[in-house]
């Protein structure tokens, strides 16, 4: 079993990282770090390329290792002590509750740890439309790691 752990290119927080890791190493457990980029996002960047020679080697799998890059970086901003060899990173490219869940389907992780950020009264009694897809649909128990506030 593993800790999956998603986390966005808009770092709110070091949460979602901080709990995940806190679960890994309760339970002993790896600790996946997936960050999914948009498929909208890859479309933007593959147009942005056509042309030049990067082109000619664009793929899915090379924006997949941003991903995962991206996962990286996350963790070496955020997390202040961790061990590496607990934690590996993972990226994939399109719907990110599409993709986050294929990811739970895939390694079927002990708990599933997402962020969210922080709202107005009002908006704290609806997630946004990703955090409440994985919160309904995930086939394990899901952790909300969202910073306490007012």
């Amino acid at each position: 079993m593993s800790i999956l752990t998603a986390v966005g290119e808009e770092l709110h927080s070091n949460k979602p990282l901080t709990v995940g890791y806190d679960l890994a190493t309760t339970y002993d457990e790896q600790l996946v770090v997936l960050h999914v980029i948009p498929k909208e996002n890859f479309n933007k960047h593959k147009e942005a390329v056509k042309g030049t020679p990067a082109y000619d080697n664009f793929a899915i799998s090379k924006e997949e290792q941003s991903g995962a890059e991206v996962a990286r970086q996350a963790i070496h901003e955020l997390l202040d002590d961790y061990d590496m060899d607990r934690i590996e990173t993972r990226g994939r490219v399109g719907d990110p509750a599409d993709k986050i869940l294929a990811e739970v389907e895939y390694s079927e992780p002990r708990y599933l740890v997402i962020g969210g950020r922080q709202r107005s009264p009002v908006g704290k009694a609806v997630f946004g439309s990703t955090a409440q897809r994985l919160l309904l649909n995930a086939p394990c128990p899901v952790v909300s790691a969202i910073d306490g506030g007012e």
